[in-house]
């Protein structure tokens, strides 16, 4: 059976993330600091890397023994053959996604057939040995959610955003049809049965606001946050604050008849960033008050913005001339944004998922010399300092390190395959086989608890590029 996903839309293009890492390649290389106490050891790529132990932002090496690394597969169907093929192929985590519009194709009428079918793979998953990790499917929602009073986002030339997308962020309404929805998911399906949650608030289930698709145009410079609860409080989700500054757009000069400064703009900013983290831990929040207690991912696409591209963004009134790949329209800035929602949900549960291990960044980084595309012992202590070249990092080693400043548990997976539309490949991308060398070797050296595969059709396909043999050996490696 098909996955109801689509392949993942990057919230940071990677052809662009590629270019301004390959960029670096012309300036002369800094010597890498080596600091005594930290423990490294040559791995079978002949680079020297950090151990770190799992899910810990601490720098020196781990006592003991390094904790094993659980191997994982996106989308999957359940099927009863493919099952028990990843099982003995080592893998123990399946990704199980739910469209909410078959779910729940009319307001409180609910597919029974449809929660049979789900139960049914759930009930063959877990015969098999498979712990499920659920997707709930907030990005494929029904059509008449967005049609709900202020139920679709809204950008400031009046656009509106995807209608399977709905505006979460902002209404009120939106959010009780969600409630709803993640109740009788629960009493459906059972919340025991899955051991973590994907949240997130994009078209592809990652943080941030809807985006374009890689390489599209974005004519209006859209921002969604222009609807009337985002706008002036009509019917505005419970804990959410409406705009500090009332009217006004993106790359306007003025306000209210007086000139705008950057104060201005970065309130705005920090706003419009802060209000879809406080989504996702409403997301969590909801999902916990429904039974599901299990970890939480947080997929992570890209990098988002850069400390220093926010400094270009900001003086640019938010322009989008600094709008390099559509970070700003998403509203992705990871350090303010991890900690508000760490802040919000705690950390014990919050998994941040890097969901780019070994892509363009990464195979651009590797490139440098000396290479930035592997997280070091001090990565964590550093990644906030001005004096830093983060933008020399690969996009996985700027969010790990984020993520890791806060002692967040950490999980990735790897790109999928660049041909596909959507997956944001481009000449620099490392095919499927060399995503499968490289991309569990980052998430191991960076201590990551777990590593998803995309995707599971992909091991099963006629003629895959990675088989499920394929897949076996790494995860015996």
């Amino acid at each position: 059976m098909a996955h109801p996903c689509p392949r993942r839309l990057p919230g940071r293009s990677r052809r662009v993330l590629a270019a301004s890492v390959a960029s670096a390649l012309g300036v002369a290389a800094v010597a890498a600091a080596v600091l005594p106490h930290a423990h490294s050891r040559d791995d079978p790529r002949g680079r020297v890397v950090a151990d770190f132990p799992s899910g810990s932002a601490a720098i020196a090496a781990p006592a003991g023994p390094r904790p094993s690394m659980a191997f994982g597969v996106l989308g999957g169907s359940c099927d009863a053959d493919r099952a028990s093929a990843l099982h003995r192929g080592g893998v123990r985590l399946v990704e199980l996604g739910v469209e909410w519009g078959r779910f729940e194709p009319e307001p409180g009428r609910y597919d029974e057939a449809y929660a049979n079918d789900l139960r049914t793979r759930i009930a063959r998953c877990s015969a098999a040995g498979l712990d499920l990790v659920l997707t709930p499917g907030f990005q494929y929602a029904p059509r008449w959610v967005a049609a709900l009073p202020g139920g679709a986002y809204r950008s400031q030339s009046g656009r509106e955003g995807p209608a399977t997308v709905p505006n979460l962020v902002f209404s009120a309404r939106v959010r009780q049809a969600a409630t709803a929805y993640v109740g009788q998911l629960a009493a459906e399906l059972g919340p025991a049965r899955f051991v973590a949650v994907r949240v997130g608030t994009s078209e592809s289930g990652e943080l941030g606001y809807p985006g374009r698709q890689f390489g599209a145009p974005n004519p209006d410079n859209a921002m969604w946050a222009f609807d009337a609860a985002a706008q002036s409080g009509t019917d505005l989700a419970a804990g959410m604050t409406t705009t500090p500054l009332p009217g006004w757009q993106p790359g306007d000069p003025t306000w209210r008849g007086q000139g705008i400064t950057t104060d201005h703009v970065r309130a705005w900013f920090t706003w419009y960033t802060a209000s879809v983290a406080r989504t996702v831990a409403w997301e969590v929040e909801t999902l916990r008050a429904a039974g599901f207690h299990g970890a939480f991912h947080v997929p992570l696409a890209g990098r988002g913005i850069l400390p220093a591209d926010l400094t270009g963004t900001i003086r640019s009134r938010l322009d989008g001339t600094v709008d390099r790949d559509g970070s700003l329209e998403r509203g992705l800035y990871y350090p303010d944004q991890l900690a508000a929602i760490a802040a919000a949900v705690g950390t014990g549960d919050l998994v941040a998922d890097v969901t780019g291990l070994d892509d363009a960044t990464a195979v651009a980084a590797r490139m440098l010399t000396p290479p930035q595309d592997d997280c070091l012992p001090n990565d964590a202590d550093v990644v906030l300092d001005p004096a830093t070249d983060v933008a020399r990092w690969s996009a996985s080693r700027w969010t790990i390190a984020n993520a890791r400043r806060l002692t967040l548990r950490l999980v990735g997976e790897n790109p999928g395959s660049p041909t596909v539309a959507g997956n944001g490949g481009d000449d620099l991308s490392d095919p499927l086989a060399a995503q499968l060398v490289h991309a569990p070797d980052y998430a191991r050296d960076c201590g990551l608890e777990s590593f998803f595969w995309a995707f599971e059709d992909d091991l099963f396909a006629p003629k895959p590029e990675v088989s499920m043999s394929d897949l076996a050996k790494r995860t015996a490696r």
